[in-house]
């Protein structure tokens, strides 16, 4: 697993939900060794192995079964601290993705995000790395709604800027009507991936009443919380975590050795002790990329296999097939469906 704490920095909201259904706090906690004033505590943090279990207890309840939606709609601009700071200082939209796909992990570890163009579109991806089932609509749900409330303050100094569609990899839940607050951007389920897509004449509109110093000093700080962040992951999550911030540059191996400071011999030892090796984070990595690569960029097979390192397609191809059982074309053809 890449990160084995989580911080807690939106618990106080996911709390208040909670106590606006009558869930008994002190004993929810309390059953799985917490509590709730250590929680609220600054720099406080949360074992990854302990919040799956805590959450999936709660979305058991029918009640909450759109709990991500209610802690999402919580989050506004100043909840974010210095993550907030930066989005809200940043000049233009170019630059908050940049940002957010930088230091979103210093908030939600597992959501990793990508953006390409298509169409006259900008299209941002939100992958989730970790969580499965209700746990990832939850965790999709809350950073969607959370997005947006970030999206309206944006909007509130340019009206005129909107998102044009949303879409989800899961299937229309039960209480999809709640998901009018998305209104006007067209939503679309059982998707291949979860994301956004906004006008690309946006991208790189300059905004207005924004503080380059701020926006410096937000960044100084998110990096700060992402150094003390990598510190905790797994040797295989950093090296996973070099790779989505050097996208497209192939991870060869004294590369990734010299980012985390260890020699190449050291490396692979210390990968041996946590059950992995070089090529398999490698490959974990590549097999995601390519997916996004074909499905959602729809690149060409050369140039996929190109920017993950592949200097012989054929070989691509191969390492293709036995990722996904299936050839490149065969595979988009059965996702074209």
């Amino acid at each position: 697993m890449s990160v084995n704490k989580l911080p807690v920095f939106y618990f106080g909201h996911l709390f208040s939900v909670l106590n606006d259904h009558a869930v008994p706090l002190d004993r929810w906690l309390i059953t799985h060794g917490l509590n709730k004033d250590d929680l609220l505590k600054p720099g406080a943090n949360i074992s990854t192995e302990q919040f799956d279990l805590l959450m999936q207890g709660v979305l058991q309840k029918a009640e909450l079964q759109h709990l991500g939606i209610l802690v999402g709609q919580r989050l506004h601009i100043a909840h974010h601290g210095a993550f907030g700071l930066g989005i809200l200082n940043a000049e233009s939209i170019r630059q908050i993705i940049n940002f957010v796909k930088k230091y979103l992990i210093t908030r939600i570890p597992f959501i990793e995000i990508a953006a390409y163009e298509e169409n006259n579109e900008i299209v941002i991806l939100a992958n989730d790395a970790h969580w499965q089932g209700k746990l990832h609509r939850f965790m999709i749900e809350a950073v969607s709604l959370a997005m947006l409330n970030l999206f309206m303050a944006l909007k509130q100094r340019h009206p005129d800027i909107q998102i044009n569609r949303l879409f989800f990899d899961f299937d229309k839940p039960h209480y999809h009507s709640k998901y009018q607050i998305f209104s006007p951007a067209n939503i679309e389920f059982n998707h291949g991936f979860c994301g956004l897509a906004f006008d690309l004449k946006w991208l790189d509109y300059r905004l207005n009443d924004v503080d380059p110093m701020s926006f410096a000093q937000a960044e100084q700080l998110c990096e700060i919380e992402r150094q003390k962040l990598t510190e905790q992951m797994s040797l295989a999550g950093q090296i996973r975590q070099w790779m989505m911030e050097n996208e497209g540059e192939y991870p060869n191996l004294q590369s990734v050795a010299n980012a985390v400071n260890m020699s190449t011999r050291t490396l692979h030892r210390e990968l041996t002790k946590e059950g992995s090796t070089f090529k398999e984070v490698v490959e974990q990595f590549q097999a995601k990329k390519a997916r996004e690569y074909l499905l959602a960029y729809r690149y060409p097979v050369s140039k996929v296999a190109s920017l993950l390192g592949y200097s012989d397609t054929a070989n691509f191809r191969r390492a293709f097939k036995r990722w996904y059982n299936a050839a490149p074309s065969d595979y988009l053809k059965m996702h074209d469906k």
